[in-house]
């Protein structure tokens, strides 16, 4: 499977239906950012947060930073590189607000969980508002990545 037919994967679309693939060698990084990694370490976010709320986790998470859009590497990006070179793109904007809104979920999780109101953490993480912007995430990161890599 090519780089591009993962990504169109991720969108929900079949690997037919839009742009050839590229060549078997493909990076799936752009501008500075493998948007494959940028997506599975937003997946790994909800192991993370659900380990924190069971007590099973040695990370010491900090609201105020996970809640925060510009910590992580894609957020880092979003800010830098991919804003100046791809901040006109409607996807882009999409994506940049989602990753925002993922943040402040996660943020919320956390500072719920540390509260003490463990289920009521779990119940945002698993069905909250939380689940829609993460899928939103990857969606538009792939949805992007295919926007980019069709453009080249």
């Amino acid at each position: 499977m090519s780089a591009l037919d993962w990504f169109k994967r991720m969108m929900g679309q079949k690997a037919d239906e839009a742009a050839p693939p590229p060549p078997a060698d493909a990076s799936m990084e752009v501008a500075g950012l493998n948007f494959m990694t940028a997506i599975e370490a937003h997946i790994k976010w909800k192991s993370r947060l659900e380990n924190y709320i069971q007590g099973t986790s040695s990370e010491d998470l900090k609201v105020e930073t996970v809640c925060r859009d510009d910590q992580c590497p894609l957020g880092k990006w979003i800010y830098s590189t991919g804003g100046q070179r791809f901040g006109s793109i409607d996807t882009f904007g999409e994506m940049k607000g989602q990753h925002a809104l993922f943040h402040q979920c996660a943020g919320r999780i956390l500072e719920t969980a540390q509260t003490g109101q463990k289920d009521e953490a779990m119940r945002l993480l698993q069905y909250g508002d939380y689940v829609r912007a993460s899928e939103q995430v990857k969606r538009l990161l792939a949805k992007l990545y295919v926007r980019l890599n069709a453009g080249a």
